[in-house]
């Protein structure tokens, strides 16, 4: 055998090696839920994968159970000495160390059914770029709670009824602007390549706590140029307990918070001149498309009458455009004047 085919050999060798995809688990505390959740991992009927885990500087029994739960399982084990405090600023980790073509982030505390993976790729195999699935609300024992509507459901009602495949541009513009339609990054694959770009914006991620996500999807979309696939099957299954981020709060500040992200999150959407021209901005900041969070502001934040008067707690274009919403829109301005809110 001549050095050249033993080289040949060995690269095509090489190439065999490299997984199909790269599932990420960013993990921070949650030991409880991390048997099921990589048990939901080592049973996917999709086998062509490599497993990387990032644990954000855990504080409880996290790592003895990755080491336990993995002990016979190939997986590749990160660990950060101190917290990142963002939970994107992982997920970027993880894109950088992945190997695979497509990436699936699976969140730690996240489920799913065992053919999760097997439909993304075959939807991705069908001619798209990325791949997402409606994902079943669970409790932390892993009940179904049927009452907790699914995110998009809220803003486009009948749109998530049914599997579609659209344009990624459309699906950005239409939906993705408006409100995070992919409320969920353990239902989505895409691929990695075009994702690795998204470093770029690493700065401004590692600073967002409730909208990362959000502004994380645009940016990616905005770097593709196929199609988005969606299937209204549940096969990812989206845990919500009192230890989550999204976790809803009786905390003040930390509803201001989420809420200010927001504010910043429409202004960051707006800077990037996605709709051209002064009057489409018009359009989008004084349109309905971001009113939820104005709602969110006053039934969660419960504003005194100084910071309903002054717009205290709402930023950037949000509180600038809020004076003509209420002058229009006898809704918000009924909700807006309430006496009651304490």
């Amino acid at each position: 055998m001549t050095k050249n085919s033993v080289t040949k050999s060995s690269e095509l060798e090489a190439v065999q090696q490299i997984p199909l995809v790269s599932i990420i688990v960013p993990n921070y505390n949650h030991a409880h839920f991390l048997p099921e959740r990589l048990s939901s991992i080592r049973n996917q009927t999709f086998s062509n994968y490599e497993l990387i885990i990032l644990d954000d500087a855990s504080s409880d029994q996290s790592l003895s159970v990755i080491r336990a739960e993995l002990a016979d399982f190939p997986h590749q084990l990160i660990i950060n000495k101190q917290n990142s405090g963002s939970p994107c600023s992982q997920w970027l980790k993880g894109i950088k160390q992945a190997r695979g073509r497509y990436v699936w982030i699976a969140e730690s505390d996240d489920s799913c059914s065992p053919d999760f993976l097997a439909c993304m790729i075959d939807l991705i195999n069908q001619g798209s770029n990325l791949a997402y699935c409606k994902s079943l609300a669970i409790d932390k024992n892993s009940n179904p709670l049927h009452e907790i509507p699914y995110w998009p459901s809220k803003h486009f009602p009948g749109q998530w009824q049914q599997a579609f495949r659209l344009p990624v541009k459309v699906f950005r513009q239409s939906y993705m602007l408006s409100v995070n339609c992919i409320p969920n990054a353990s239902a989505v694959v895409f691929e990695r390549m075009p994702a690795l770009a998204c470093l770029d914006i690493a700065d401004i991620l590692a600073k967002k706590l409730y909208t990362g996500d959000w502004i994380f999807w645009i940016h990616l979309l905005g770097l593709l140029n196929g199609t988005v696939s969606y299937s209204s099957e549940e096969l990812s299954f989206f845990r919500h307990h009192p230890a989550s981020t999204r976790a809803v709060s009786d905390v003040k500040s930390t509803d201001r918070r989420r809420i200010r992200e927001y504010c910043q999150s429409v202004d960051w959407i707006l800077a990037q001149k996605i709709s051209p021209g002064r009057i489409p901005w018009i359009r989008h900041t004084l349109g309905r498309d971001w009113e939820w969070i104005i709602v969110e502001y006053l039934l969660r934040i419960n504003p005194s009458y100084f910071e309903r008067f002054t717009f205290s707690g709402l930023s950037g274009s949000l509180a600038w455009s809020l004076p003509i919403r209420l002058c229009t829109r006898s809704f918000l301005r009924r909700l807006y004047l309430m006496a009651d809110f304490t």
